[in-house]
């Protein structure tokens, strides 16, 4: 990557996140402060859970069927400027479902686009300056940067209007940054030697985007019972948004601390250790959430189970998708985590926390992460023959 590229990149992951930093934690409670009851609630988001389902495939096809993945990445970021500004004045019920079906198709659409354009840039990086981690880092850092812009609010109060507002704001300059990337759609130079749905056959294969599944399967009561859990065991709001921060904080330091090592090792034994940590981090949040000390502890394995799994994700999707499968092997990635895996786990986490209570569902989510971990074993193990072929 040109040295001039990169903090643009970086500027763009940084509010790109920084997105997520204020939804994740403060838009479950706008919603509630609008009004919505508990299942409206879960309706809300179940749409815009939705759309990572259908817009990063529709997107990534679409890229790699035309060859114009940048002006796509300023087209979604645009877009979901728009749909954001939306969502300042939308209260009822069937307009905020609207709203966020388009914000999401947009939002959830950039993302593959630009990490097939960074791991392109990347690739042909002769110097080795920069890596994947590197650049990635700055999303963490703008989750971190969003949530403590907000924190001070929840002593005096949120100041609802701020939830919304912030969102836009992020996504406005998000589509800044989106403008001022550059690039060449290198994916037009090297033809696929495997077609995609071969590839897709292949046992290897299937067994990595299976393992992708449950390892979000695995967080659904995470993102979904996180801060009722705590709040139900006596932390204060402010606590639960510092966790929040203390976990991206987590994922932000092996960004950082595995730059290096992940851009001259092959860093794809890491992969099961990943889901690995992730059964110890559910395991552990079920069994004493009561401790301060251990719930924060598991908060900085979110470094493992979403900074060190995504590393090498990332990388596995790029080396096995290549030439003009780029756009459409990123694109399933984020659809099978943040669509299928995530909304399957939310789904079934909903159930079991209704019947067996909010302990034995994350004892249950540590078991699908071990089941993860096997699956994407076998499918580093006997992938890498194939990862040959392609390219």
């Amino acid at each position: 990557m040109k040295p001039h590229l990169y903090p643009r990149f970086c500027g763009f992951y940084f509010c790109y996140f920084a997105a997520f930093g204020v939804f994740l934690p403060f838009w479950p409670l706008y919603l509630q402060h609008l009004g919505f009851d508990a299942v409206e609630i879960s309706q809300l988001m179940a749409v815009l859970m939705g759309t990572a389902i259908v817009a990063p495939n529709f997107w990534g096809h679409l890229a790699d069927a035309t060859g114009h993945r940048l002006p796509m990445i300023r087209l979604a970021s645009f877009a979901s400027a728009a749909g954001a500004l939306a969502l300042l004045w939308t209260t009822g019920f069937y307009w905020m479902a609207g709203a966020l079906l388009v914000f999401g198709f947009f939002w959830y659409a950039s993302l593959p686009l630009v990490e097939g354009v960074t791991m392109t840039h990347l690739e042909h990086d002769e110097t080795r300056r920069y890596s994947y981690p590197a650049v990635r880092v700055w999303g963490s850092l703008g989750f971190i940067a969003a949530c403590l812009a907000l924190l001070p609010a929840n002593f005096g109060g949120i100041v609802w209007s701020l939830i919304p507002l912030s969102l836009f704001l992020c996504h406005l300059a998000m589509f800044g940054f989106a403008l001022s990337l550059r690039g060449r759609d290198h994916h037009r130079e090297h033809p696929p030697h495997v077609a995609m749905a071969n590839l897709l056959r292949h046992p290897a294969v299937f067994a990595l985007l299976a393992a992708f599944v449950l390892m979000q399967t695995s967080h659904g009561a995470f993102y979904t019972f996180f801060s009722i859990y705590l709040d139900a065991h006596g932390y204060p709001l402010w606590a639960l948004v510092a966790l929040w921060a203390l976990g991206v904080g987590g994922e932000t330091l092996v960004f950082l601390g595995f730059a290096r090592y992940l851009a001259h090792h092959d860093p794809h034994h890491l992969f099961a250790l990943a889901f690995l940590l992730a059964a110890v981090r559910w395991a552990a949040l079920g069994a004493w959430p009561d401790s301060p000390l251990v719930v924060a502890g598991s908060q900085l394995l979110h470094a493992a189970t979403y900074g060190l799994y995504h590393a090498v994700a990332v990388s596995l999707v790029h080396r096995l998708f290549p030439g003009r499968m780029q756009s459409r092997g990123q694109a399933l990635y984020q659809s099978l985590n943040f669509g299928v895996g995530l909304t399957l786990g939310m789904l079934l986490s909903g159930l079991a926390w209704d019947a067996w209570g909010g302990q034995a569902t994350f004892h249950a989510s540590a078991g699908v992460a071990l089941v993860g971990m096997a699956l994407g074993w076998l499918a580093v193990r006997y992938a890498s023959p194939l990862d040959e072929q392609t390219r």
